[in-house]
């Protein structure tokens, strides 16, 4: 009986220490909680330092501001990101680099500050040239929000991207001639450089750079335009950023400007 009494007291007494350690333990987690406000007001004060003073502008504002010279569009990506795609006439100055450069940016011109989603790095940088005396509107959303709203970049061009090689119509050598005999015309769009095309070119045939041919929209000539180039991936990538800036009856050549010549010398291409 005695031995049983024993073992209920040292149980009990077990219950009582391990009691005590649980309510120690919850002391020393209050004490250290921050003294000034539970974590909620923490995280409200957080959101009230980062609520910058900003004006945000939709996707379908920024795609009606396109090319109008009252705004600058400034893509914030890194120049990897920009070069791949990017909103037509955008130019890129990447988020790190603007501190430094705000003086080249005119203030007579509102700025679109675009970034690829949003955040409070580029919010805080959007809010300082706001501070400063620019006239600023934030994309809303970032590209991802103006992607989904159905609006779409200017490309690159890249051959391996199913999506881009599905933007444009190709003809090779043959089928250019079947076309030019049953009379359809086209105007040829030379993409090389210009120390290329002056050394040598087709009668007619209009010169703007693949480099150029954003910057150069307005001379691009409507009517049906077939790319050529002594590359034809460089034709490829003409023609995709072509249809991206909603020029839409282009045509790129699969073959070498060179084999397009010899063919119209040789007099191969129509039979």
């Amino acid at each position: 009986m005695e031995k049983k009494d024993s073992s209920v007291l040292a149980a009990f007494s077990i219950t009582i220490i391990l009691l005590i350690a649980v309510i120690a333990i919850f002391f020393l987690i209050k004490n250290k909680s921050p003294k000034d406000g539970s974590l909620l007001e923490i995280e409200e004060n957080k959101f009230e330092e980062t609520n910058f003073n900003l004006t945000y502008i939709t996707p379908k504002k920024v795609f009606k501001s396109i090319r109008n010279e009252e705004y600058l569009m400034i893509d914030t990506r890194n120049k990897q990101e920009f070069s791949e795609n990017h909103i037509e006439a955008s130019i890129n100055i990447p988020l790190e680099e603007i501190p430094s450069k705000e003086y080249q940016l005119n203030q007579e011109q509102t700025i679109i500050f675009i970034e690829k989603q949003e955040t409070q790095a580029g919010k805080k940088i959007a809010n300082e040239l706001k501070e400063k005396g620019y006239k600023l509107n934030y994309l809303e959303g970032g590209l991802y929000y103006y992607l989904s709203a159905g609006f779409d970049l200017v490309s690159y061009g890249n051959t391996t991207s199913t999506r881009d090689r599905a933007k444009v119509n190709l003809f090779d050598l043959p089928t250019l001639g079947e076309k030019l005999q049953t009379g359809e015309r086209f105007i040829y769009l030379d993409v090389r450089s210009k120390t290329d095309f002056n050394k040598d070119h087709f009668e007619n045939s209009i010169n703007i750079p693949l480099e150029n041919l954003e910057k150069n929209k307005k001379d691009v000539p409507s009517g049906k335009l077939l790319i050529i180039d002594e590359d034809p991936i460089r034709s490829f990538q003409a023609a995709v950023r072509l249809t991206d800036m909603n020029i839409l009856t282009v045509y790129y050549l699969t073959n070498s400007y060179s084999e397009f010549k010899d063919a119209v010398k040789n007099k191969t291409l129509l039979k």
